[in-house]
């Protein structure tokens, strides 16, 4: 049993479209406005990305091995949760995600440190169902 056992019944496996904004904010180097990136995609989520969490991500469910979660709470419809990387990519992420009936929708704050600089990222995303996978 894992802290994400709250989101079984919340969101159905199936193929989703995701609809992704990022903004990293302003990066040394790069013209202004850069840090920004709008994706959309679609992902097959199965049951087992729902157990394990990996519902955000078109990467599959697994966390990385040098990841913890941390604080997750569920209340309703919606969670929060913190996700520590520690290691040369160390990275700290909070998380809130909201189920609704067709889907989610999720907001995180990140800071990440490469090469001993911190870079602080926003990112919303939301996953509509569309369908049984292919």
């Amino acid at each position: 049993a894992g802290p994400f056992d709250a989101y079984k019944g919340k969101m159905k496996d199936g193929m989703y479209e995701y609809k992704m904004e990022m903004d990293m904010g302003p990066m040394p180097g790069m013209p202004k406005g850069m840090g920004k990136q709008n994706r959309t995609f679609q992902h097959c989520v199965t049951a087992k990305d729902i157990e394990q969490g990996g519902i955000g991500s078109d990467k599959g469910g697994k966390m990385p091995d040098n990841c913890e979660i941390k604080d997750f709470k569920m209340s309703g419809n919606t969670s929060s949760y913190t996700m520590e990387c520690k290691g040369e990519n160390a990275m700290k992420a909070d998380n809130r995600i909201t189920f609704v009936s067709d889907g989610f929708k999720m907001d995180m704050k990140m800071a990440m440190t490469r090469n001993g600089q911190v870079m602080n990222m926003t990112q919303q995303m939301e996953g509509k169902y569309i369908g049984p996978c292919k």
